[in-house]
């Protein structure tokens, strides 16, 4: 068994870019809305071994839906090889900074941002 989370973003297209900015995530069969090319009905990107979807919000990609400031939509958990820079990248891309990154009770660090697009995204990297 699996899960794959599945964003539903304002501009998929620009979440896309944020995630190869931040994460350095391969992005892959993005799939446009017939009607309208630049909007996308489904993309895929792998960070790391992990695997996320996502895709313009509205029924069928037909229209785009706000995405809530607070509280954010979806919360994503993020293991990273270095915690400090992949924070360092989200907001260099346009990332709210939610929590610094710090040092954990375990030794691990741990820091969290909102993309511009309402999600929230928690960045560690273990001790």
């Amino acid at each position: 068994m699996s899960v794959t989370p599945y964003v539903m973003v304002d501009s998929a297209n620009a979440f896309g870019e944020f995630i190869r900015s931040a994460f350095d995530a391969e992005v892959s069969n993005v799939i446009p809305l017939p009607t309208d090319p630049e909007r996308v009905v489904h993309a895929e990107a792998r960070i790391g071994t992990g695997v996320l979807y996502f895709a313009d919000s509205g029924p069928d990609g037909g229209r785009c839906l706000r995405s809530p400031t607070e509280p954010v939509h979806v919360q994503l958990w993020t293991t990273v090889p270095d915690a400090e820079a992949a924070y360092a990248r989200a907001v260099g891309a346009g990332a709210r900074p939610a929590m610094e990154v710090t040092a954990q009770d375990d030794g691990s660090l741990m820091g969290g941002f909102v993309d511009p697009f309402g999600t929230l995204w928690w960045v560690t990297t273990p001790a």
